[in-house]
């Protein structure tokens, strides 16, 4: 393991995604802006999903297209499918994140697919994002528990992460995306899927 953290900040997608005020894409480009003239390097600008299904991430697009270049900032966008990472490619995104569901009712409801069938999305995206030289990193979500199923068991988290693997990320997160975890949590997850 690394002596040293590094800072991805996800606010101009997940901090903007579910506000009730859309904001312009001027306002998110100026986000940006500062948190790479604050010495952000990983960003994850924009979300490349349906508009209908998140209005407040409809200007993808533009906002990559007026970002600050040439501060050595990596710009990443979340695709759920293929659609999203053609898009992010076309858009010019330096990395893409896609998400892997460990319960099939959250990947339903969030993605509209099993969680079998995210991982086999995620192997296909893997595969085209590298192909176009865009760097794949993946989250696996629900890792500690979900909202309609509970406790996600560590074993399940490890099948996920180990099928997920036939198509190695650049970067592996797991995801407390309900806010369950505690410390020894933590623990006990990134042990069972360290190497």
């Amino acid at each position: 393991m690394s002596d040293t953290a590094e800072i991805i900040d996800v606010s101009p997608r997940d901090g903007l995604q579910n506000e009730a005020t859309l904001l312009s894409t001027g306002t998110k480009v100026e986000l940006i802006a500062r948190l790479a003239a604050a010495g952000v390097r990983r960003l994850e600008a924009t979300s490349f999903v349906h508009p209908k299904a998140v209005p407040a991430m409809a200007d993808a697009e533009e906002v990559m297209a007026s970002v600050p270049r040439g501060r050595d900032v990596s710009y990443i966008g979340l695709v759920l499918n293929m659609r999203g990472l053609e898009r992010a490619i076309a858009a010019g995104c330096d990395e893409v994140n896609y998400a892997v569901v460990t319960t099939d009712t959250f990947s339903q409801r969030n993605q509209g697919t099993t969680s079998e069938q995210g991982i086999a999305v995620w192997k296909e995206i893997a595969r085209a994002s590298r192909a176009a030289r865009v760097r794949p990193s993946l989250v696996v979500s629900t890792a500690f528990g979900c909202p309609f199923e509970g406790e996600v068991p560590v074993g399940t988290v490890v099948d996920v992460v180990e099928a997920c693997m036939e198509e190695p990320p650049e970067r592996l997160s797991l995801a407390d995306t309900i806010g369950v975890a505690v410390p020894t949590d933590v623990t006990e997850r990134f042990e069972a899927v360290m190497p």
